[in-house]
Protein backbone atom coordinates (compact mmCIF):
# COMPACT_ATOMS: atom_id res chain seq x y z
CA UNK A 1 0.00 0.00 0.00
CA UNK A 2 1.39 3.40 -0.93
CA UNK A 3 1.66 6.31 1.47
CA UNK A 4 -1.17 8.09 -0.37
CA UNK A 5 -3.55 5.18 0.11
CA UNK A 6 -2.49 4.89 3.72
CA UNK A 7 -3.24 8.58 4.26
CA UNK A 8 -6.68 8.20 2.69
CA UNK A 9 -7.34 5.22 4.91
CA UNK A 10 -6.55 7.40 7.94
CA UNK A 11 -8.81 10.13 6.56
CA UNK A 12 -6.07 12.52 5.38
CA UNK A 13 -6.90 14.37 2.17
CA UNK A 14 -5.65 17.42 0.31
CA UNK A 15 -8.84 19.18 1.45
CA UNK A 16 -8.88 20.08 4.25
CA UNK A 17 -5.98 18.29 5.95
CA UNK A 18 -2.89 19.13 3.89
CA UNK A 19 -4.25 22.49 2.75
CA UNK A 20 -4.76 23.48 6.39
CA UNK A 21 -1.20 22.46 7.31
CA UNK A 22 0.29 24.35 4.36
CA UNK A 23 -1.82 27.41 5.16
CA UNK A 24 -0.52 27.48 8.73
CA UNK A 25 3.08 27.24 7.50
CA UNK A 26 2.47 29.96 4.91
CA UNK A 27 0.88 32.32 7.46
CA UNK A 28 3.81 31.75 9.83
CA UNK A 29 6.27 32.73 7.09
CA UNK A 30 4.22 35.81 6.22
CA UNK A 31 4.17 36.80 9.90
CA UNK A 32 7.97 36.52 10.06
CA UNK A 33 8.38 38.67 6.94
CA UNK A 34 5.96 41.31 8.26
CA UNK A 35 7.83 41.39 11.58
CA UNK A 36 11.23 41.80 9.89
CA UNK A 37 9.91 44.48 7.51
CA UNK A 38 8.50 46.48 10.44
CA UNK A 39 11.55 46.10 12.65
CA UNK A 40 14.21 46.77 9.99
CA UNK A 41 12.73 49.41 7.73
CA UNK A 42 14.60 50.80 4.73
CA UNK A 43 15.43 54.51 5.25
CA UNK A 44 13.37 56.65 2.88
CA UNK A 45 13.67 60.20 4.28
CA UNK A 46 16.86 61.11 2.39
CA UNK A 47 18.22 63.69 1.93
CA UNK A 48 16.53 65.16 5.04
CA UNK A 49 17.50 62.19 7.17
CA UNK A 50 20.14 59.85 5.80
CA UNK A 51 21.73 56.78 7.40
CA UNK A 52 25.42 56.10 7.67
CA UNK A 53 26.89 54.24 4.66
CA UNK A 54 27.77 51.19 6.76
CA UNK A 55 24.28 50.65 8.20
CA UNK A 56 22.51 47.38 7.52
CA UNK A 57 25.17 44.82 8.41
CA UNK A 58 23.69 41.69 10.01
CA UNK A 59 20.16 42.84 9.11
CA UNK A 60 18.28 40.28 6.95
CA UNK A 61 17.41 41.49 3.48
CA UNK A 62 16.50 40.10 0.03
CA UNK A 63 20.03 40.98 -1.12
CA UNK A 64 21.39 38.10 0.94
CA UNK A 65 19.94 35.58 -1.52
CA UNK A 66 21.56 36.85 -4.72
CA UNK A 67 24.83 37.65 -2.90
CA UNK A 68 25.18 33.91 -2.35
CA UNK A 69 25.35 33.37 -6.11
CA UNK A 70 27.66 36.36 -6.65
CA UNK A 71 30.42 35.07 -4.40
CA UNK A 72 32.63 34.33 -7.39
CA UNK A 73 32.93 38.06 -8.06
CA UNK A 74 34.20 38.52 -4.49
CA UNK A 75 36.74 35.71 -4.40
CA UNK A 76 37.80 35.44 -8.05
CA UNK A 77 39.48 38.76 -8.76
CA UNK A 78 42.85 39.85 -10.07
CA UNK A 79 44.77 36.85 -11.36
CA UNK A 80 41.97 34.57 -10.08
CA UNK A 81 39.44 36.15 -12.43
CA UNK A 82 39.92 33.32 -14.94
CA UNK A 83 38.04 31.00 -12.55
CA UNK A 84 34.81 33.00 -12.91
CA UNK A 85 33.84 30.49 -15.61
CA UNK A 86 32.80 28.06 -12.84
CA UNK A 87 30.08 30.42 -11.58
CA UNK A 88 27.35 29.45 -14.09
CA UNK A 89 28.16 25.77 -13.58
CA UNK A 90 26.79 25.85 -10.02
CA UNK A 91 23.19 26.93 -10.86
CA UNK A 92 23.24 24.67 -13.91
CA UNK A 93 24.21 21.76 -11.67
CA UNK A 94 21.41 22.62 -9.24
CA UNK A 95 18.93 22.79 -12.13
CA UNK A 96 19.97 19.35 -13.37
CA UNK A 97 19.72 18.00 -9.83
CA UNK A 98 16.16 19.28 -9.38
CA UNK A 99 15.13 17.96 -12.80
CA UNK A 100 16.14 14.43 -11.86
CA UNK A 101 15.07 14.72 -8.21
CA UNK A 102 11.65 13.05 -8.76
CA UNK A 103 13.42 9.98 -10.13
CA UNK A 104 15.72 9.56 -7.13
CA UNK A 105 13.24 7.24 -5.41
CA UNK A 106 14.04 4.67 -8.10
CA UNK A 107 17.70 4.53 -7.05
CA UNK A 108 18.24 1.29 -5.07
CA UNK A 109 19.73 2.89 -1.96
CA UNK A 110 18.83 -0.20 0.06
CA UNK A 111 21.50 -2.10 -1.85
CA UNK A 112 24.25 0.31 -0.78
CA UNK A 113 26.37 -1.28 1.98
CA UNK A 114 25.47 0.18 5.36
CA UNK A 115 22.23 1.82 4.20
CA UNK A 116 20.05 -1.28 4.05
CA UNK A 117 19.57 -1.53 7.81
CA UNK A 118 19.02 2.22 8.14
CA UNK A 119 16.36 2.23 5.41
CA UNK A 120 14.60 -0.79 6.88
CA UNK A 121 14.48 0.88 10.30
CA UNK A 122 13.13 4.09 8.74
CA UNK A 123 10.39 2.16 6.95
CA UNK A 124 9.39 0.61 10.28
CA UNK A 125 8.80 4.01 11.90
CA UNK A 126 5.38 5.62 12.10
CA UNK A 127 3.80 9.03 12.34
CA UNK A 128 5.75 12.25 12.74
CA UNK A 129 8.99 10.45 13.57
CA UNK A 130 8.97 8.72 10.20
CA UNK A 131 8.26 12.01 8.42
CA UNK A 132 11.17 13.71 10.18
CA UNK A 133 13.56 10.88 9.35
CA UNK A 134 12.50 10.92 5.70
CA UNK A 135 12.99 14.69 5.62
CA UNK A 136 16.59 14.58 6.90
CA UNK A 137 18.20 14.91 3.41
CA UNK A 138 15.96 17.85 2.51
CA UNK A 139 16.57 19.50 5.90
CA UNK A 140 20.32 19.05 5.50
CA UNK A 141 20.20 20.62 2.04
CA UNK A 142 18.12 23.53 3.35
CA UNK A 143 20.55 24.00 6.25
CA UNK A 144 23.51 24.25 3.86
CA UNK A 145 21.65 26.85 1.75
CA UNK A 146 20.68 28.86 4.84
CA UNK A 147 24.26 28.86 6.13
CA UNK A 148 25.51 29.93 2.71
CA UNK A 149 22.93 32.74 2.50
CA UNK A 150 23.89 34.02 5.94
CA UNK A 151 27.65 33.76 5.49
CA UNK A 152 27.53 35.54 2.13
CA UNK A 153 25.02 38.25 3.04
CA UNK A 154 25.26 39.21 6.70
CA UNK A 155 28.17 41.62 6.17
CA UNK A 156 26.48 43.53 3.34
CA UNK A 157 25.44 47.09 4.22
CA UNK A 158 21.93 46.85 2.76
CA UNK A 159 20.42 49.89 4.53
CA UNK A 160 23.16 52.43 3.91
CA UNK A 161 22.70 52.84 0.15
CA UNK A 162 20.59 56.01 0.42
CA UNK A 163 23.40 57.64 2.36
CA UNK A 164 24.93 58.45 -1.04
CA UNK A 165 22.21 57.45 -3.49
CA UNK A 166 19.73 60.25 -2.79
CA UNK A 167 18.45 63.40 -4.46
CA UNK A 168 20.86 65.58 -2.52
CA UNK A 169 23.79 63.90 -4.26
CA UNK A 170 22.56 64.78 -7.74
CA UNK A 171 20.43 63.05 -10.38
CA UNK A 172 23.12 60.56 -11.42
CA UNK A 173 23.35 59.24 -7.85
CA UNK A 174 19.62 59.32 -7.22
CA UNK A 175 17.88 58.11 -10.41
CA UNK A 176 18.89 54.91 -12.26
CA UNK A 177 19.63 55.17 -16.01
CA UNK A 178 16.54 55.21 -18.21
CA UNK A 179 17.99 52.50 -20.48
CA UNK A 180 19.97 50.23 -18.17
CA UNK A 181 21.06 47.87 -20.96
CA UNK A 182 22.43 50.75 -23.00
CA UNK A 183 24.16 52.21 -19.95
CA UNK A 184 26.00 48.97 -19.18
CA UNK A 185 26.88 48.39 -22.83
CA UNK A 186 28.34 51.87 -23.36
CA UNK A 187 29.13 54.04 -20.36
CA UNK A 188 29.84 51.28 -17.83
CA UNK A 189 31.92 49.43 -20.42
CA UNK A 190 33.93 52.63 -20.99
CA UNK A 191 34.48 53.03 -17.24
CA UNK A 192 35.76 49.47 -16.98
CA UNK A 193 38.07 49.94 -19.94
CA UNK A 194 39.70 53.24 -19.01
CA UNK A 195 39.33 53.38 -15.23
CA UNK A 196 41.73 50.62 -14.21
CA UNK A 197 42.80 51.78 -10.79
CA UNK A 198 44.28 49.53 -8.12
CA UNK A 199 41.29 48.63 -6.00
CA UNK A 200 41.35 46.46 -2.92
CA UNK A 201 42.75 46.89 0.57
CA UNK A 202 45.80 44.70 -0.04
CA UNK A 203 46.70 46.53 -3.22
CA UNK A 204 46.15 49.93 -1.63
CA UNK A 205 48.34 49.07 1.35
CA UNK A 206 51.13 47.48 -0.66
CA UNK A 207 51.02 50.04 -3.45
CA UNK A 208 51.35 47.26 -6.02
CA UNK A 209 49.03 46.06 -8.76
CA UNK A 210 46.14 43.72 -8.04
CA UNK A 211 45.45 41.74 -4.94
CA UNK A 212 48.35 40.07 -3.16
CA UNK A 213 50.87 42.05 -5.21
CA UNK A 214 49.99 40.41 -8.52
CA UNK A 215 50.64 43.67 -10.47
CA UNK A 216 47.24 43.25 -12.14
CA UNK A 217 44.93 46.24 -11.78
CA UNK A 218 41.26 45.52 -11.24
CA UNK A 219 38.64 47.14 -13.42
CA UNK A 220 36.72 50.18 -12.26
CA UNK A 221 32.96 49.56 -11.96
CA UNK A 222 33.22 45.90 -13.02
CA UNK A 223 31.30 43.10 -11.30
CA UNK A 224 34.09 42.62 -8.75
CA UNK A 225 33.82 46.32 -7.89
CA UNK A 226 30.07 45.93 -7.39
CA UNK A 227 30.61 43.16 -4.83
CA UNK A 228 33.27 45.16 -2.99
CA UNK A 229 30.90 48.14 -2.96
CA UNK A 230 28.19 46.03 -1.28
CA UNK A 231 30.55 44.78 1.43
CA UNK A 232 32.79 47.84 1.84
CA UNK A 233 30.84 50.90 0.61
CA UNK A 234 32.97 53.46 2.46
CA UNK A 235 36.20 52.00 1.08
CA UNK A 236 35.00 51.11 -2.43
CA UNK A 237 33.13 54.05 -3.91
Amino acid sequence: MTDTNADKKRGLYWWPNYLLILSIIFLALVAVMVFLSMKFQVPFLAPDQIPMPDEGENIPGPEWIFLLFWQGFWFFSGTMKKYLVVMPLIPIGLLVFFIFLPAMHKIPFDKVPGLKNVIEKARGLKGIVRGVVYAIPALAFAFVILVGVYRSGHQAKVLGCVSCHNAGMGPRMNIPPVDVAKYYATERAMQIGVGKYRAGKVAAEEGSGGESGSNEAQGYKDANWQMRHMYEPTFTW
